[in-house]
């Protein structure tokens, strides 16, 4: 018995670093791509990724904090999360935990293609600039198309996981009501031609991700 209530204990404390280790993924990425990359907006896609490729060590660390880590971060987080919920039978806590592994995928896919496709970029500018400039293009669209051009499987998995929060009254009510909140704008990203949904997504889902974290330290506490 209390070997099982150390596992708990470690696995609730590991979440909740993982989950403000989110939050600072999201902090990381918006610091170093609107204020430490500095890319004109009056340039040709040529000279955008002649840009890129000389501030490729910071493009490159944001790419891979707000993807590949994250991604690790969310595999810990999901795990933890099975051990907040009392019921892991119930059908929403399945679905949410089913979204979240999809999510996972899609990020650290995300991540991949999107640092292989920049090298790759790279590769071909000094010898076909239209083919480099082609292939750039293709490359963005596909990473966002995978990583936050719509965040309907990311908003799927915070509406569902708050929803059975409420249900099974674990954790707090303002929490997961702020995560329903998330959720929706997540899912309404479906609709990506309206302004600042994803903003709004992103900067309400860093605040939940760091409010999880304390939650799930402050639950684990009870496992001493």
């Amino acid at each position: 018995m209390q070997a099982h209530s150390a596992v708990k204990r470690y696995t609730l404390q590991a979440g909740g670093c993982a989950a403000i280790g989110m939050a600072l993924c999201y902090i990381s990425m918006a610091l170093i791509f609107f204020g430490l990359v500095s890319i004109p907006t009056d340039i040709d896609v040529i000279s955008r990724i002649r840009h890129i490729q000389q501030q490729y060590t910071l493009v490159a660390w944001g790419y891979g904090s707000g993807y590949l880590l994250f991604g690790v971060l969310l595999a810990v987080l999901l795990q933890a999360l099975k051990q907040v919920l009392p019921d892991n039978q119930y059908v929403l806590a399945e679905l949410a935990d089913r979204f979240g592994a999809v999510w996972l995928m899609l990020m650290m896919a995300a991540g991949m293609t999107v640092l292989i496709g920049l090298d790759q970029v790279f590769k071909l500018l000094a010898r076909d600039p239209l083919q480099a400039q082609a292939l750039y293009h293709a490359n963005n669209m596909l990473s966002h198309a995978l990583g936050g051009g719509i965040e309907l499987v990311g908003g799927l998995w915070c509406l569902l996981f708050s929803l059975t929060g409420l249900n099974q009254q674990v954790l707090s009510k303002a929490l997961h009501r702020l995560g329903v909140l998330v959720g929706c704008l997540g899912i309404l990203t479906v609709l990506h031609t309206l302004p600042y949904l994803k903003d709004a997504f992103g900067l309400l889902q860093m605040i939940w991700f760091a409010r999880l974290g304390v939650a799930l330290l402050r639950m684990q506490n009870s496992y001493a």
